[in-house]
């Protein structure tokens, strides 16, 4: 009976999530939003570290010599640096067809990143409960531990763990979305899967905004993984004590 219950729940969640995705195929294919347009990846401290020590200088110098322009923040450098590689790179992969004519040259229109500020983003959703409840003594001592871990950790909230990329036109997402499946089968294009000498990437069809738990975006796929394996043994665990209860019971 125990088994029955358990394969009878499994199937159900899975009939649901089945559908789930159905109705999300069905209304993706009715819609279009910038997300059609979108991709994402995620990348390193690493990443973001060896680009401030290695490229970062030249970088700036050579924006200031071509454009004039002045970075305060090294994220936004960092962010304009990116979607420029990024642009080359798959301007040099073949056309695909998506266009009217053949792309020569794929544009990105925004380059959005996630920060690894979880932390901040849970304390400034308690701090606006604390002034929907009209504690404003609570707040200012939100305000307070806010302020320290601000000052604190400015380095780790500054740095980026997500990058999400909107282009111009359908060629340029398809591109992106096949990359390496395009870089594979040239082996004149095989350099274009590294990146700062030692990285890469793996980049995924964006998820839609209204999905995205924008603290959760610092965790690793590895803590992701470990703490899917946690969830299944806890489901195991209960299902073999409900079987034991049961069998002892009857």
């Amino acid at each position: 009976m125990t088994v029955f219950l358990a394969l009878f729940i499994v199937n159900y969640f899975d009939y649901i999530k089945k559908m789930q995705e159905y109705n999300y195929v069905d209304w993706d294919v009715k819609t279009i939003t910038a997300g059609d347009y979108t991709v994402e990846f995620d990348i390193s401290p690493d990443f973001f570290e060896e680009w401030l020590n290695t490229e970062a200088d030249n970088f700036l110098e050579q924006e200031l010599g071509r454009t004039g322009k002045t970075y305060i923040a090294r994220a936004d450098a960092f962010r304009d640096w990116f979607t420029i590689e990024m642009e080359n790179r798959l301007s040099q992969l073949p056309d695909l067809g998506f266009e009217e004519e053949p792309v020569e040259e794929i544009k990105i229109a925004v380059t959005t990143f996630s920060y690894r500020n979880g932390e901040v983003i849970k304390l400034l959703r308690k701090r606006g409960q604390l002034i929907k409840s009209e504690d404003w003594k609570g707040m200012e001592l939100m305000d307070s531990e806010i302020n320290n871990i601000k000052s604190t950790h400015l380095q780790d909230f500054t740095t980026p763990c997500s990058i999400f990329m909107t282009f111009e036109c359908e060629e340029g997402v398809n591109r992106a979305l096949r990359f390496d499946q395009l870089v594979e089968s040239d082996s004149g294009l095989q350099h274009l899967t590294s990146w700062l000498g030692k990285f890469t990437i793996d980049i995924q069809k964006a998820s839609e905004p209204t999905d995205i738990i924008w603290e959760n975006r610092q965790h690793s796929e590895s803590t992701r993984f470990c703490r899917s394996i946690v969830v299944y043994i806890s489901l195991i665990f209960l299902l073999a004590c409900s079987f034991l209860l049961i069998l002892i019971c009857s």
